[in-house]
């Protein structure tokens, strides 16, 4: 029955405001600052790249604790893992617990389905001391079905989905790298409805993913993720939020060892030292902050597809609120999403080519909608605008 209790009370929660940040949508670093740099620079650094929560493993809890607290100074917080999670859960919770900088438990990224469970049994004992914090596992991208299968035990990719879904886990997490040089990977889209679908279905957001280190693709000798583009990050980033999702990640800011893959040029190099990706993922971000106020907290109501309608996705028939037509051109098509917040209606369009502009041609039947800036100011509408390679045009309809 006391197990029972639990559980029922995991299942529930959501994540408690524990600062000012929580009010912010969270951008999180995958590979964020390491163990061996936790100085307040190196997370300084961080913070000023425009990332909120910096997620990486640590060789003790004492290591976490440091990191926390460094990161707390530059106000960032850390999503974190030690081996103290699991061998003394109510020793790691009590002290975590306590730390302002200290957002969440990594618990697992990639897990099969039975990993699935045992990071649960994990996640109920720290529960025991801890229910205000974060519980973070990520899952596969379904590049293909028979290769989840394979690599999940799962039978499907929504039912890999809903084991994870049934954790106490208060968010929904997945990776899928769309950009490479062979050109955009054709599920991408299969998959945000998948993920959009179990997501609304379980009551829990999700949280999407962005390429920023370039590597090889693993199993695809000729094909390469490349440097990652301010247009190619920003049809990740506004695809992602479109569909729903209420964070954004990168992988990676810190670059990890080459290994297999052959890791170069994330925003910072093996040593912390700034490249050039730096830069772009720092003018992503700050677009990003700007553009996630509106997003963060909202609920997407329909998403639909003009031009190319990729697999797994639905045509836009229907016109939004208040608008009488709405026209495209542009090689690949633009994704259309609707959205309410605070009792307003908004639209999104992005164009899905992160290598050419779009027009759209949009007509009102009255004098209600108005465009939005990036920075969200409202302005008089026009019949027609220039939307760049990758990026989001916004309107607020009512």
């Amino acid at each position: 029955m006391k197990r029972l209790l639990l559980i029922t009370l995991l299942a529930a929660c959501r994540l408690l405001p524990t600062s000012a940040a929580d009010a912010e949508m969270p951008i999180i670093a995958f590979n964020g600052v390491p163990s061996w740099q936790t100085a307040d620079a190196h997370f300084l650094t961080f913070s000023e790249c425009g990332f909120n929560v910096s997620l990486a493993p640590y060789p003790s809890l004492d290591q976490l604790v440091k990191a926390c607290r460094s990161a707390e100074r530059s106000g960032v917080r850390v999503l974190g893992r030690c081996p103290e999670m699991v061998s003394n859960p109510t020793l790691a919770a009590r002290t975590l617990k306590q730390e302002r900088g200290f957002y969440g438990y990594y618990m697992q990224d990639e897990p099969s389905v039975a990993e699935i469970h045992e990071r649960q049994k994990e996640i109920e004992r720290l529960a025991t001391t801890d229910m205000t914090h974060v519980f973070y596992i990520n899952l596969f991208p379904c590049y293909r079905e028979d290769w989840i299968q394979s690599a999940t035990k799962a039978k499907t990719y929504p039912e890999y989905l809903r084991a994870a879904l049934a954790t106490s886990c208060q968010q929904l997490s997945f990776d899928f790298y769309p950009v490479t040089t062979g050109g955009l990977r054709p599920t991408w889209y299969h998959n945000l409805e998948m993920v959009r679908s179990e997501s609304l279905a379980a009551g829990k957001p999700f949280w999407g993913f962005v390429l920023s280190v370039p590597h090889d693709v693993p199993f695809t000798p000729a094909t390469y993720y490349p440097t990652p583009t301010l247009p190619a990050l920003r049809l990740q980033v506004y695809a992602n939020l479109a569909y729903g999702a209420q964070a954004i990640q990168y992988f990676t800011y810190w670059t990890p060892a080459p290994g297999r893959f052959n890791y170069h040029d994330a925003p910072v190099d093996m040593n912390g030292r700034k490249t050039a990706t730096y830069a772009t993922v720092q003018q992503m971000n700050s677009e990003l902050r700007s553009v996630a106020r509106l997003f963060y907290g909202s609920r997407v109501l329909t998403v639909g597809h003009l031009g190319d309608i990729p697999q797994g996705t639905t045509r836009q028939t229907e016109m939004p609120l208040n608008i009488r037509s709405l026209r495209i051109s542009g090689r690949r098509g633009a994704i259309v999403s609707q959205l309410e917040k605070d009792g307003h209606r908004y639209l999104a369009v992005v164009n899905k080519d992160h290598e050419r502009r779009m027009t759209v041609r949009i007509r009102t039947q009255n004098d209600t909608p108005r465009h939005l800036t990036k920075t969200l100011q409202e302005e008089p509408m026009k019949q027609s605008y220039t939307v760049a390679a990758g990026d989001i045009l916004l309107f607020r309809l009512k």
